[in-house]
């Protein structure tokens, strides 16, 4: 009974304490999945930006590494923040209902393992639960200190990962009296301030994010399956089990104050604006991630006093939690891949990249079309690792790091996980099969950006009534400093530069010759001038530049997509 007692006073600080053990005992002991490796590689390079995202995950993997130089030190500063999310939500609950919350927390996996994954999701919904809290403190007392402390946790989200604009942007939807206080646009101007920095980072570098995620991730041709996953993905990170019940109760619950107002307006919006996206392209099931806040704290208000349909949360609890326990033992235990998963990230990785490493010989270590086995590669065999971007890809952070130009005109191993026609030797290892081949004298451009407006247009020469139809544009070249100067870099000056033409997107690209060489725009701009082939139809097309490198038939991508007009 005094057990009882006890536990019934301090259940709390019990459950919060419990919630962190097993994240930091799960976090130092899984190895890192392959974008986690990539983020880490962000934190060697700290930056205003990154082509994928803000730099939040970069300090905070920074910070706990340097700490703790393995697994636990890039997750130690994520499992802090996973705790304190759950905590701000907790807060966030005007009728709390403790052993409802606790169930819920429980239920829901993602929230469990997605606590110890060291990617920019997790920030992002710590940042957006401190915002409604601030938020909710503005609405009661619109001061200079609240919408300062607005405006710099709304810069947060945002440097987490620009998904925080939704937030935002719900938010002044639901209330539209916001825009009449002088407060509300000094939070604006506070954080758009703070965020300038990374604004600037955008605009040197061509805005490679935006162009990324706004336009090049589009899929030319709809699919009913990207609709499908999109639904049925929502339902299951949502819960697994209680998915269902838990987007039902949110979406029922009626806003008692201007902060579940905005909660509700954040909720249904982001859920819709994905799934309207879906009709575009496919729809990553994480990016829905800025919405759970809502809906966890509109869930459980309208759960809470319904016994009826809250029984099912108890009901589902323990199932869920077995269900949660068995895939974090299956991560933890570094056992042999399972035959039936295409793809692991948690297992052998250090055993796959040993592999690679003897392999290689002591030469430099170049991966193909794959940021994340190269972050992966480089975390766990301590080599530093390249990887280069070819057109059947698409760019990363690789192409802004200054690694091009430690591999000019050297031998190196080059892999490959998907082309065994060029990379014949391959390398067996218990996770997967990578083919491999030697190159002499290595050498790439990825790093040189190829620069165009977002169209291209091919027109009939005049009198002509049929085909051919020619390209003429002016490209201008960005090349970084530690490339122009490298050793070795006007050897191979001659590159070819191509166009690369996307005519459906399961079909193969084609490269178009453009006649023109690499050193023709070291000087900063290019001129081109060159045919469109017959066999290209009029219509629109997606497009890229691109230039020769020393693996053959496979030119680097060096410009955001393109519009080809044909006419």
């Amino acid at each position: 009974m005094e057990w009882t007692a006890w536990f019934r006073n301090n259940h709390r600080p019990v459950f919060y304490i419990a919630w962190i053990l097993v994240n930091l005992v799960q976090a130092g002991t899984t190895g890192l999945f392959d974008d986690e490796a990539y983020y880490w590689v962000y934190s060697r390079y700290l930056d205003w930006g990154y082509f994928d995202h803000p730099p939040v995950i970069a300090l905070m993997i920074r910070a706990g590494y340097n700490l703790f130089a393995n697994e636990l030190g890039v997750r130690l500063l994520v499992v802090l923040a996973s705790t304190a999310t759950v905590f701000a939500i907790d807060s966030l609950l005007e009728k709390r209902n403790d052993r409802l919350f606790y169930a819920i927390a429980i239920s829901m996996a993602l929230l469990q393992i997605g606590g110890i994954m060291a990617a920019p999701d997790l920030p992002l919904i710590f940042f957006i639960a401190l915002f409604f809290l601030a938020y909710r403190s503005f609405t009661r007392n619109a001061s200079f200190a609240n919408a300062v402390l607005l405006g710099v946790i709304a810069a947060l989200m945002l440097y987490s990962k620009y998904h925080g604009v939704l937030v935002i942007a719900f938010t002044l939807m639901s209330n539209g009296k916001l825009l009449l206080k002088w407060q509300t646009w000094l939070a604006g101007i506070m954080a758009l301030a703070l965020f300038a920095p990374h604004l600037y980072w955008q605009y040197s570098h061509d805005f490679p994010s935006v162009r990324y995620h706004l336009f090049e991730r589009n899929a030319t041709d709809y699919q009913f399956g990207f609709t499908l996953e999109y639904v049925l993905g929502q339902v299951l990170l949502a819960g697994p089990l209680v998915g269902w019940l838990m987007l039902w109760a949110a979406a029922r619950h009626r806003p008692q104050s201007d902060v579940e107002r905005a909660m509700r307006w954040t909720f249904l919006g982001i859920y819709l604006l994905f799934f309207v996206s879906t009709f575009k392209g496919r729809s990553e099931a994480n990016w829905t991630v800025p919405a759970w806040v809502s809906m966890i704290v509109l869930a459980h208000q309208y759960l809470d006093g319904r016994p009826d349909l809250a029984k099912w949360i108890y009901r589902l609890m323990m199932p869920s939690f077995l269900l949660v326990l068995m895939v974090r033992i299956y991560m933890m235990v570094d056992i042999a891949p399972l035959p039936f998963l295409k793809k692991d990230e948690f297992h052998k990785n250090r055993e796959w990249a040993d592999a690679i490493k003897a392999k290689a010989g002591g030469l430099p270590v170049v991966f193909t079309n794959s940021y994340q086995r190269a972050s992966q590669y480089w975390f766990y065999s301590g080599d530093t690792a390249f990887s280069l971007n070819n057109i059947w890809y698409r760019r990363s952070n690789f192409n802004f790091w200054p690694l091009e130009a430690r591999t000019l005109v050297k031998p190196a191993a080059v892999f490959s996980g998907d082309d065994y026609s060029f990379f014949r030797d391959t390398v067996w290892n218990s996770r997967r099969l990578i083919g491999m081949a030697r190159v002499d004298s290595f050498y790439s451009y990825s790093q040189v950006a190829l620069v165009k407006g977002e169209k291209i247009i091919a027109r009939r020469q005049a009198n002509a009534s049929v085909a051919p139809r020619k390209v003429k544009a002016s490209l201008d070249l960005m090349v970084p400093d530690a490339l122009r100067v490298a050793p070795g870099f006007n050897t191979f000056d001659t590159a070819a530069v191509f166009l690369v033409v996307y005519l459906h997107d399961n079909d193969p690209a084609m490269i178009i010759p453009t006649g023109a060489q690499l050193r023709d725009g070291l000087a900063g701009t290019m001129q081109l001038d060159f045919w469109i082939p017959d066999s290209i139809p009029p219509g629109n097309y997606r497009a890229r530049w691109a230039i020769r490198n020393s693996i053959p038939d496979r030119p680097s991508i060096n410009s955001s997509a393109s519009r080809l007009i044909v006419e």
